[in-house]
């Protein structure tokens, strides 16, 4: 790709896209110039990170075929971003039993899903033997689904609930059939900005150290970014030379997953901290530099449709992406936060692929290969299923 400098743009801009090309790794402050990118930077920062995405894993676009799996949405967290936790006594307030997370896997498994990921509130009332049985209910179902479940602020919380170091914690889950662990809960790694949003959360370097800890015990993680609330673009990009170190060192993450702040129904939003979820063009921006920042360490990044939509989805698939997510069939957080999109089929994902110019390919959890999805028939077939369960879930 020859990278044209066009009138008006910074001769250090340029330069740091030159170098960003050249597979340099750039710094916090050149990150931080990249988000401020408008007009023909903009241009130059998209064509720039297409680019790079095409030499680091070429055109395959990415997705798995999932069950999302909110076990509870009670909670005793302060998280003011969060608009999907409940109290014990309110009306909507829920915890599922083992039968109906057995139900749930064996819907995934007819459906087709390879993954089974699984979050929810922190409820007191849950210990480790409570999270243990739900991983060993799941594996009655299936010994071959990929459980992907617990992100570090529940490993936390469940060991200070039963008084146990988190190793002994991870270990027990891992027995109990954990595959890896969901790397959320890590918002932005600033504590500053954690004091704002979640001041009771997990610090950063909780999470940090939780997260090496899974590496370090043979459990992957994902990792995840929630931005465009009360952060500021240079905390961004030193969110993402955080991830960059630990993998350096742990080369444990699989993917790098963007998660875009909704605000709706939030106590961010009601407080009037955030007025807005992040425009269309600075979740593009953030997508290209995170390409930039991350290349050659987690080269997988992962934009959410289920926040973005699909069109801006295939816009940020052109900036730097290169992996759908999953199918879901079922989600709350996103939802109680105001998002409209709750699933996708397979073959949805994939003319969403189609429709760029790439080529689509189902993967298992950690990025392995998984043969098509199925047929028109098959399809239809786990359609019939998602949307039945949808429709006992209402």
């Amino acid at each position: 790709m020859s990278l044209r400098t066009a009138r008006g743009t910074g001769v250090k801009f340029s330069e740091i896209l030159r170098r960003a090309l050249a597979g340099e790794e750039l710094s916090v402050s050149d990150g931080e110039r990249l988000l401020q990118a408008e007009g023909e930077e903009l241009r130059e920062l998209i064509a720039a990170a297409d680019e790079v995405r095409r030499r680091r894993v070429g055109d395959v676009v990415t997705y798995v075929v999932n069950r999302n799996i909110n076990f509870t949405n009670i909670c005793v967290g302060d998280c003011k971003f969060c608009a999907f936790k409940r109290a014990a006594g309110d009306p909507d307030a829920y915890t599922l039993t083992l039968e109906q997370i057995a139900e749930k896997t064996r819907e995934a498994v007819e459906f087709g899903a390879t993954e089974i990921c699984m979050q929810g509130g922190l409820n007191p009332e849950l210990g480790l033997n409570d999270y243990s049985a739900m991983l060993r209910t799941i594996r009655d179902i299936s010994a071959d689904i990929h459980i992907h479940a617990f992100s570090p602020a529940e490993l936390n919380f469940i060991a200070g609930h039963d008084g146990l170091p988190v190793e002994e914690v991870i270990k027990d889950l891992r027995e109990a059939g954990l595959n890896s662990v969901p790397g959320t809960a890590a918002e932005i790694l600033v504590d500053r900005v954690r004091n704002v949003i979640c001041p009771q959360k997990l610090s950063s370097e909780r999470w940090v150290a939780t997260i090496k800890l899974c590496h370090r015990l043979g459990l992957p993680t994902t990792a995840t970014m929630m931005y465009g609330h009360v952060e500021t673009l240079r905390e961004r990009v030193e969110h993402m030379a955080i991830l960059r170190d630990i993998q350096r060192e742990t080369r444990g993450f699989t993917e790098f997953v963007l998660l875009l702040f909704m605000c709706e129904n939030t106590p961010l939003w009601r407080e009037r901290l955030v007025h807005d979820s992040p425009s269309s063009v600075d979740t593009i921006r953030t997508h290209a530099v995170a390409r930039f920042m991350l290349a050659g360490r987690i080269d997988n990044i992962q934009t959410s449709w289920v926040k973005l939509g699909p069109k801006l989805a295939q816009a940020v698939l052109n900036a730097g992406a290169n992996d759908l997510g999953g199918t879901l069939i079922e989600e709350n957080i996103s939802r109680a936060a105001g998002a409209e999109n709750q699933v996708m089929w397979p073959h949805q994902l994939e003319q969403l692929i189609l429709e760029i110019g790439r080529v689509p390919k189902q993967r298992t959890t950690t990025y392995g290969a998984v043969q098509t999805w199925g047929s028109p028939i098959s399809v239809r077939r786990g359609c019939r299923i998602a949307r039945a369960s949808l429709t006992r879930a209402a």
